[in-house]
């Protein structure tokens, strides 16, 4: 009597299912690993030195990275590098521009920018935005930066990192959306663009009151020089059924109104600006390099 085919392996059946459920275990395990330690709970300690984001970047006492889910945020893991607790003060606005491996040495990390602003190259495109708006998912609040817009602090403990959400829009049409296996680096708004307009919208996509698409029609308008026509004539490409706008008329009318608010803002910036704030020590590395 012939025995099916079912019959007769049992036993790899079942040693292949186990080795499945193992592999997908470890792998769990190892994700788990690479945030372990990783604070996302934010506090403020009221007795920690203050240091301003990209000035404790350039003191070496922070190091920085932004990890992008998608084009509509992500996070930064915030690491404090030195042996005291610090306080670190958010900028009202980031950019991150997507960094090419660099063959052969030599260049920046990124391309030259042009028109309004922007890297050159190929790649992924730049994201800007920022933290007020807790990036929709994910880490605590922090608190208020006192002048507006999107700024804020929270504390970091000696030698620990933090986990940041941040909320965003794409500044590149046409180029690559970000995803987490890109890597991008944190610049800050007025070294990627001299717009002011652009520079006021990303201070209000930081606040992560505006709605998505409104303030991604917005951006392509500023960064690129799209015109309302040609964002009206962008597509979603649909397999099977009919392509669907990318922006709907409400949606580009909308926009309409927010890009004559952010010209409005940076007039506004430009008659009556805003009194200095005074320089803070930069704080030095200590005990820090691992």
């Amino acid at each position: 009597m012939m025995t099916s085919w079912f019959g007769t392996r049992p036993a790899a059946h079942g040693s292949l299912v186990l080795a499945v459920t193992l592999v997908g275990c470890l792998c769990a395990t190892s994700e788990a690993a690479k945030t372990k330690g990783i604070i996302k709970k934010l506090t403020y300690d009221p007795a920690a030195e203050r240091v301003d984001l990209f000035d404790g970047i350039e003191s070496e006492a922070l190091d920085v990275k932004m990890i992008a889910k998608n084009s509509l945020g992500g996070h930064l893991l915030i690491e404090n590098k030195t042996d005291q607790p610090l306080t670190v003060d958010m900028p009202e606005s980031i950019v991150g521009v997507h960094v090419l491996a660099q063959i052969g040495g030599g260049g920046g990390g990124f391309g030259g920018s042009g028109g309004s602003g922007g890297a050159g190259g190929g790649g992924g495109q730049s994201t800007g935005g920022g933290l007020g708006g807790g990036g929709g998912g994910g880490g605590g609040s922090f608190g208020s930066g006192g002048g507006g817009g999107g700024q804020g602090f929270f504390s970091i403990p000696p030698e620990k990192t933090v986990m940041v959400p941040y909320t965003s829009v794409c500044l590149e049409h046409g180029k690559a959306e970000p995803r987490p296996s890109m890597t991008y680096q944190v610049v800050r708004t007025e070294e990627y663009t001299q717009n002011p307009a652009l520079q006021e919208l990303l201070r209000l996509v930081a606040s992560g009151k505006i709605p998505s698409s409104v303030a991604q029609a917005a951006a392509w308008h500023l960064s690129d020089e799209m015109s309302w026509e040609e964002l009206a004539q962008l597509e979603y490409e649909r397999i099977g059924v009919p392509n669907t706008p990318q922006f709907s008329y409400q949606e580009l009318m909308a926009a309409r109104s927010l890009v004559s608010t952010a010209k409005g803002l940076a007039e506004e910036r430009k008659s009556n600006p805003e009194v200095d704030t005074p320089v803070r020590p930069r704080i030095s590395r200590v005990n820090s390099v691992r």
